[in-house]
């Protein structure tokens, strides 16, 4: 089982404004953290979670790696607030710092509104015809469960072929099969996310509608299932650190 964790960049700014001095703290947080990550194979960082500006997951990627040893790093790439200039910018700028893959995602709407329209499979599929394919893994999100293989959001993201899927935080063994069974026949891969069953991240786990009741007594368990069904998990625990990093140490 590979397995990777799951890192948020710092927000860039603070009560409303920009200041060097705290987001050099949060920075030293984040590159200190990363440094703690040594069981794990890979790093992913994410990309202004909620529609809330951070630092780039590729600019930060290019701190992680200083710290990060071997590990593979991996970006999350949103569509909703790029263009495909942008885009190819993020990608060229994610080759060049030595990420392994990059995970295109919608994402949430942007705090402002305005959204690019650019959707993720299309975004894969300009990337690949511009040979970046080549270079880096391109990689998509995808739902939890399949709710219907024959709809055209699922349709698309199999005829964009990418590298893998990247599943939301996942509850369901059964329904991560599915998704396994579907993506396998094209050559894709499946990377589970799984999501720590921590107090700290039950607000999260409910802003998505997250039941980990499945898993929660058990969550070791349930990560190394989710891996020897899938190949890959990634871990996530966005409001506490500390229960991802017990977690990561026993499964790994």
């Amino acid at each position: 089982m590979k397995l990777a964790y799951e890192l948020n960049p710092p927000k860039i700014a603070r009560d409303g404004r920009y200041d060097r001095r705290s987001l050099g703290h949060d920075m030293d947080v984040l590159l200190r953290r990363a440094s703690q990550l040594k069981r794990a194979e890979g790093i992913h960082l994410t990309d202004s979670v909620l529609g809330v500006p951070r630092i780039s997951s590729i600019t930060a990627a290019s701190y992680v790696r200083r710290v990060a040893g071997e590990a593979k790093l991996s970006c999350s790439v949103r569509t909703s607030d790029r263009n495909a200039i942008t885009l190819c910018q993020a990608a060229a700028d994610a080759v060049m710092t030595g990420v392994d893959s990059l995970l295109i995602l919608l994402g949430d709407a942007p705090t402002d509104g305005r959204d690019s329209g650019l959707k993720p499979s299309a975004a894969v599929t300009m990337l690949k015809d511009l040979g970046f394919g080549t270079r880096i893994k391109l990689n998509l999100s995808f739902p939890d469960k399949v709710a219907n293989k024959e709809s055209p959001a699922i349709q698309n993201k199999l005829a964009a072929k990418p590298h893998a899927f990247v599943t939301q935080s996942i509850s369901s063994l059964s329904d991560l099969g599915e998704i396994v069974d579907l993506a396998r026949p094209h050559g894709i891969k499946v990377v589970a996310c799984v999501m720590v069953p921590a107090d700290k991240n039950f607000q999260s786990a409910k802003m998505i509608g997250l039941d980990w009741s499945g898993y929660e007594k058990e969550p070791a368990d349930f990560v190394k299932k989710a891996g020897k069904m899938a190949g890959s998990v990634l871990l996530t625990s966005p409001n506490s650190f500390q229960a991802g990093l017990e977690l990561l140490k026993k499964v790994s």
